[in-house]
């Protein structure tokens, strides 16, 4: 699906077992005097999965060539605002949608509880300018496209967030827990399954375990979760020992566990709510899947 915004550039550093410490390359990049920055397009583009209601009272209904165009999304298209004769001329505001997803196949076990559990996922479509009123409908143009605006989408004024500030952090493959929160990706941004740096997720923790905007997480998986994947775990029906050998030794399946944990990525927390928070993948190490758990990290 469509990947909105610009990629950060990454000064992220992974430590390698016994060895040196190898400089992860920089994978995309908005650099202001010597500072990662944050984008609109991030902040306003990203999504998230929350537990409050968000009122319906206004919502795209129409645009200009109507009914000919019902999608919108130029900055010369003119969205036409249901229920808009509480905002004047100037006001921002912000296009959400509310979803579900058509897709009934569960990509981790559980997922659709899990998603339910942290609230109502809403995408993020951008935010128009109102240029006039006229009896209830708000005459709007877009100033940020996240994609197309449609009709039923819901318009409620712009809230200006707080953008993280980023700086360099360190990943170890093999960090062990640290003993904070820890929560799982329990939805992508579109619906991917699968992620990279600077897409966006949506995780299971939020203001219940203390996470701020700017926190860092790891991303991680453990063998026995892989095991237990209906797709990934069918590896482990194959036979991985060589014919010369002679009954060699095979890890019993009580030990998975014992195995070191991956770390497969960084993350930053763009937006928290109350059981949820949307973050941006900095760096992967490697693929990043819904249902990887997360870890807020020691920042050094």
């Amino acid at each position: 699906m469509r990947q909105v915004g610009l990629v950060l550039l990454v000064f992220s550093t992974l430590a390698l077992g016994q060895g040196g410490v190898v400089q992860q390359p920089p994978t995309a990049l908005e650099l202001h005097r010597g500072q990662l920055l944050v984008t609109a397009s991030d902040m306003y583009c990203s999504g998230f999965i929350t537990t409050h209601v968000i009122p319906e009272t206004s919502y795209v209904a129409a645009g200009w060539n109507t009914p000919d165009q019902t999608h919108y999304a130029g900055t010369e298209d003119f969205v036409y605002i249901e229920g808009g004769s509480g905002f004047k001329a100037g006001d921002r505001l912000h296009i959400l949608r509310r979803v579900r997803d058509p897709n009934h196949y569960e990509l981790y076990t559980g997922e659709r509880k899990a998603i339910a559990d942290a609230g109502q996922p809403y995408f993020e479509r951008g935010y128009v300018r109102v240029l006039e009123v006229q009896r209830n409908v708000a005459i709007t143009v877009p100033e940020l496209s996240c994609g197309d605006m449609a009709p039923g989408d819901i318009a409620v004024p712009l809230v200006e967030r707080e953008k993280p500030v980023l700086h360099p952090v360190t990943l170890d493959r093999f960090a062990v827990s640290n003993g904070k929160p820890t929560g799982r990706i329990v939805m992508t941004n579109e619906f991917d399954s699968i992620v990279g740096s600077g897409q966006k997720v949506y995780l299971n923790i939020g203001e219940d375990k203390g996470l701020k905007v700017g926190d860092y997480l790891r991303a991680t998986r453990t063998y026995s979760y892989t095991r237990h994947d209906p797709v990934d775990g069918l590896s482990t029906l194959a036979t991985d020992t060589e014919d010369t050998q002679k009954k060699p030794p095979k890890l019993p399946k009580d030990k998975i566990g014992d195995l070191p944990r991956k770390t497969l990525g960084d993350m930053v927390v763009l937006t928290v709510h109350p059981k949820s928070a949307t973050a941006m993948i900095i760096t992967a190490l490697e693929d990043i899947h819904a249902g990887d758990g997360v870890e807020v990290m020691d920042e050094k």
